[in-house]
């Protein structure tokens, strides 16, 4: 799409979701323990609609859980086929490749810094760990074996974000301190963005991994997000068929929107931490900041405040590691197995935090656990 094109979706949002939302803070005066609830709500994954939301919000439900009729069930199951063999490196990407390029949007990334969950609150890191783990959670749900299916949880998660980014928009609105140049909060440009960087721009991170996908296997991972595109509602020319056309949208996308910002040094640093601070001692020293500028490349990096070129090669970091990889510095696959390990080794430490800890709850499926070895 040009670039005119895509400048104006950045006034559009989705007036569905907007609508529930409006109409829910709009019909009484403010309340907080109204507003906590419908929160605590939206935080609780798949749970049912509770007796106390206005009859409405089961009208939303009823109608944004209807998946399109070109929908290809063959399609979504080779997709979750993908995640059920290489979640872990999937679910990396969304630290090393993902985020980033959403926070390289000088001006998406303001309302990320705004909603202030992403970055450090008076020194804890616990909101960014909670942000995080939320959106990790949501993509398990997507991309778990029958995720979509009826009784799946990812289409009532999809639907409980797409009100999330409702609730975003009206309290945004609500302070008077967003700038209009910025676009509205959340906007379509912003939204078929963060879907490319979860669906196209994860299967090229994986090609540079080493794992090699078939056309027809990326078809069908884009395929999947089509759908979720669909009930997050992003407009269906926004959300292209098939691994090439995607692509092509999510660079236009990006490559209109990369920009340097304040909001987005600020959440790059604080992704960094977080990846530090699941896996603590020295072992890993430098190799977050290295994915994020080998996977992201150098305008990104630059955009995102980072040092270019990286400090540290490949072989650093697999001499660091060399008994458990049980490589050598010019082994030429060394990146692939180095980037693997690093993948089982984050979302190990994610689970294992999040579960002894009680810091909150983080459900991967049993299925899933056994294929990946957690």
């Amino acid at each position: 799409m040009e670039p005119s094109e895509l400048r104006s979706l950045r006034q559009e949002t989705d007036p569905l979701a907007d609508g529930v939302v409006q109409k829910y803070f709009q019909e009484s005066s403010f309340d907080r323990s109204k507003t906590l609830f419908f929160f605590d709500f939206l935080a609780k994954n798949s749970n049912p609609i509770p007796p106390g939301l206005p009859p409405y919000f089961e009208d939303y439900f009823k109608e944004s859980e209807v998946l399109p009729d070109w929908t290809d069930p063959q399609q979504i199951a080779r997709a979750q086929g993908i995640f059920s063999r290489f979640g872990p490196q999937i679910l990396m990407m969304l630290c090393v490749k993902s985020l980033p390029m959403a926070y390289s949007c000088g001006n998406g990334a303001q309302v990320l810094l705004k909603t202030g969950r992403l970055v450090e609150q008076k020194g804890s890191v616990s909101g960014v760990n909670r942000r995080l783990m939320e959106t990790t959670q949501f993509v398990i749900s997507i991309l778990q074996l029958s995720g979509l299916g009826p009784d799946g949880r990812g289409v009532r998660v999809a639907q409980k974000v797409r009100l999330m980014h409702a609730s975003i928009r009206y309290f945004l609105a609500q302070g008077g301190d967003w700038n209009p140049e910025w676009g509205s909060p959340i906007n379509q440009e912003d939204m078929a963005g963060t879907l490319q960087s979860f669906s196209s721009l994860v299967l090229q991170g994986l090609d540079l991994s080493g794992i090699k996908l078939t056309i027809e296997e990326k078809d069908s991972f884009v395929h999947l997000w089509r759908v979720v595109g669909h009930i997050l509602g992003v407009k269906p020319e926004l959300c292209p068929e098939g691994y090439e056309a995607a692509y092509a949208l999510g660079e236009s996308i990006f490559l209109d929107q990369r920009k340097a910002s304040e909001a987005g040094h600020i959440l790059t640093q604080s992704l960094i931490d977080f990846m530090e601070y699941m896996l603590p001692g020295n072992i890993f020293d430098g190799l977050p900041l290295y994915f994020l500028q080998t996977y992201t490349g150098e305008e990104t990096s630059k955009a995102l405040g980072l040092p270019w070129p990286p400090k540290d090669d490949l072989g650093t970091f697999i001499e660091k590691i060399f008994v458990d990889l049980d490589l050598k510095a010019d082994d030429g696959s060394g990146f692939s197995k180095l980037s693997s390990y690093f993948a089982t080794k984050l979302l190990f430490s994610m689970d294992h935090f999040y579960y002894d800890g009680k810091k909150a709850k983080f459900w991967i499926p049993p299925s899933l656990r056994g294929d990946w070895g957690i």
